[in-house]
């Protein structure tokens, strides 16, 4: 009895040395606690800074986003261009408009120019109070200043009244001397059946040929030689004609030109004779 009590002591005295120093040997795995919001460690060779700016570049490629600076930038870029452009283009249209008023005025005074020179004769600088030319190598067909009564060119006839040609010029003329425009040779004379009635032609200088229609008075025969200011006929109504006047006509190797413009270019051409003498 003694000996069961005493191993029953035995074994409760085991078991309670094992209880209470085996908690202290036994091995307990120790959780890993659970980190929120813990700032991440970066590596110090710097690959996660390329890493996130190739990915913003990437994204920005994607997407094109700019910031408000940049955007700013560029409104305010764009706007500069846009005045300077308009700026330039407001110059540049207001010097085109100069230049094409300039050119418009250039046009006119051409015109009004020769309009002039095609319609009125020239005063010569060397005549004298009685209307006789000193030095000179021309005159005009009538001694009075020359008044044009009909132009040269498309003209509704006085007569038939249906437009043609007219092929020279009608000179007020009542029954006034007619005189020869340079030296040259009488070739015609005689009645135009035409209507021109009375009439005599002169050529000068085997490229000239001046005719003088509706005379009442012929002074020289075909073949006479004539000067300059030779009077060579009268004025008149002879032909189809309304009333008195000189009908004036000019060739130029055979064809009709303006005989305004003609006597223009003699009264020019005498000017530079005369100064050319006088020098």
């Amino acid at each position: 009895m003694k000996s069961l009590t005493k191993y029953c002591f035995i074994t409760l005295f085991f078991s309670f040395h094992c209880f209470v120093y085996g908690q202290f040997n036994t091995l307990i795995p120790i959780q890993p606690k659970k980190t929120e919001n813990l700032p991440i460690v970066e590596k110090t060779d710097g690959t996660k800074d390329l890493k996130q700016k190739s990915d913003k570049k990437f994204w920005k490629a994607i997407f094109n986003t700019t910031s408000k600076v940049d955007l700013k930038k560029e409104l305010d870029s764009l706007k500069t261009m846009i005045k300077e452009t308009s700026e330039k283009n407001d110059k540049k249209l207001r010097m085109q408009k100069i230049r094409d008023s300039l050119i418009l005025q250039l046009q006119s005074q051409v015109i009004i120019n020769e309009q002039k020179r095609t319609t009125s004769i020239t005063r010569n600088e060397y005549e004298n109070e009685t209307g006789e030319f000193k030095f000179s190598k021309i005159a005009m067909p009538v001694s009075r200043p020359i008044s044009l009564t009909s132009p040269y060119g498309m003209r509704q006839h006085p007569i038939v009244g249906t437009a043609r040609i007219h092929n020279g010029i009608d000179l007020k003329a009542h029954y006034e001397n007619v005189c020869a425009v340079m030296d040259g040779m009488v070739i015609a004379t005689g009645w135009d059946p035409n209507g021109g009635g009375n009439y005599i032609k002169v050529k000068h200088y085997n490229r000239f040929e001046t005719s003088y229609l509706h005379l009442s008075e012929i002074y020289y025969r075909t073949g006479d030689p004539v000067k300059a200011g030779f009077i060579i006929a009268k004025s008149g109504n002879s032909g189809n004609s309304t009333g008195a006047h000189l009908h004036f006509a000019v060739r130029e190797n055979g064809k009709y030109i303006n005989p305004i413009r003609f006597l223009n270019d003699l009264i020019e051409a005498d000017h530079w004779l005369v100064a050319s003498y006088q020098n």
